[in-house]
């Protein structure tokens, strides 16, 4: 189980945010403040690869950044990442938490030149 609360440092500021659910398998963090809110959250679930036959283990976390709209404007801005992992039930878990770390590793080589590149449509 993670702890609660869980600390994500965004443009070097620490946002803490404190549990506010858990159960099945998934839990959910919060900070909200009077402009903005940022929401963490954490699944576990299960399915069968049916073209091979096996159980897979999918993992998803999911961290938002919701701005509340400021008037004239109604509308809200969300930023929203999010990172899947899933392994075959039977395998190893060293495994595949290496090819997962290779691919955050990459994506954040840099100073995140990747993720830039990324947001600029680049393939």
């Amino acid at each position: 189980m993670f702890a609660d609360p869980q600390t994500l440092t965004v443009n070097a500021v620490a946002k803490i945010l404190q549990k506010i659910d858990v159960g099945h398998g998934a839990s959910q963090y919060l900070l909200r403040s009077t402009t903005d809110e940022f929401r963490l959250n954490i699944r576990n679930t299960s399915y069968t690869d049916k073209k091979r036959n096996v159980l897979v283990d999918r993992h998803n976390v999911e961290f938002v950044h919701t701005v509340f709209p400021v008037a004239p404007s109604s509308l809200s801005t969300v930023r929203k990442t999010y990172v899947v992992i899933e392994n075959q039930q039977g395998d190893t878990l060293t495994d595949p938490t290496y090819v997962a770390s290779a691919l955050l590793a990459w994506l954040t080589a840099s100073s995140n030149a990747n993720i830039t590149k990324l947001m600029n449509l680049e393939s």
